[in-house]
């Protein structure tokens, strides 16, 4: 069976289209409708239905897709396994991280990891949680950076750190020189966050209607750094986790707290269940351990 078919067959299945397939896998389409219909053939089974729009697996074509992702990720894990015969002086890494997470913790990691590791090839994806976790799943991430616990099955968590959800404010805004904020008052505030796509977004949003709270949600953006340059420009408050006044962009910027209890939610590193953890993945995450110990105890580690 051609690994190039099952891989088209994937990107076919995942885009719902065969030209945007194509695309994705650099062929022109007629390329890879002849390469899926010959794997049709090899199975004796049609795996695709054409008749809808977007295009769907058919039950069959889920059975055959389901395993090809699996042997797909144990090919990966191979070349992964090869490449260490050569130390990490050369080989690759691929890290999957939540978009909140990715923000204030994988640039300074990253940069540490690359500066003790120079031969190493490093690929770090900024996606949702359920991209992260998928991606861990399928063997495209050797590690992801999600949320604990993980919400799908396969899955193996190693709990990081919590992390708790406060208003952040401007210098200049009325309840910057404030600890805490109430309930009455945070009906008051405009808010602009991210959009409900985002895991972040929809913790706040639970936590809101559980205290029974109407928040001005004024805006939406996509982007921390857009919501830290609205937060100082503009005078609008937003909620993030804590960690994030971390970054340059948002220095001088204020943490409010929450009312209690307030939101918090725990952060972790992502395995598929009894994968290989190669040396590449061990060093990553020891250099992620040791940034963390820095940071609680008050100290910067320098990259």
């Amino acid at each position: 069976m051609d690994l190039r078919a099952l891989r088209y067959l994937i990107a076919v299945a995942e885009e719902g289209h065969f030209t945007r397939a194509a695309e994705r896998c650099f062929v022109s389409q007629p390329a890879l409708s002849q390469q899926i219909r010959k794997l049709e053939e090899a199975v004796g089974e049609v795996l695709v239905d054409r008749s809808t729009t977007p295009v769907r697996l058919t039950a069959a074509g889920e059975v055959v897709v389901a395993h090809a992702r699996r042997m797909l990720a144990e090919l990966e894990a191979m070349h992964v396994a090869l490449e260490e015969l050569q130390g990490l002086r050369r080989g690759s890494l691929a890290v999957g991280a939540v978009h909140t997470v990715q923000a204030y913790l994988i640039p300074q990691v990253v940069t540490l990891f690359i500066r003790q590791y120079p031969g190493m090839r490093l690929q770090v994806m900024e996606l949702p949680a359920d991209a992260v976790e998928l991606g861990v799943l399928e063997g495209r991430f050797q590690l992801g950076l999600g949320f604990v616990p993980p919400t799908r099955e396969g899955l193996e968590a190693k709990p990081l750190f919590e992390e708790e959800l406060v208003l952040i404010v401007s210098p200049a805004h009325p309840l910057a020189t404030r600890q805490r904020i109430t309930l009455s008052e945070l009906e008051t505030v405009e808010l602009v966050l991210l959009p409900t796509t985002y895991c972040t977004r929809r913790l706040w949003d639970r936590w809101a209607q559980t205290a029974g709270l109407e928040p001005r949600v004024v805006l939406e953006v996509n982007t921390i750094e857009g919501l830290l340059y609205l937060v100082r420009t503009v005078g609008l408050a937003t909620v993030l986790p804590e960690l994030t006044l971390r970054l340059d962009t948002a220095g001088g910027l204020r943490a409010v707290r929450l009312p209690l209890p307030a939101p918090r939610r725990t952060v972790g590193v992502l395995h598929r269940q009894g994968a290989y953890r190669c040396r590449a993945t061990q060093a990553f995450e020891a250099i992620l351990d040791l940034w963390l110990a820095t940071v609680r105890n008050g100290h910067a580690l320098q990259a």
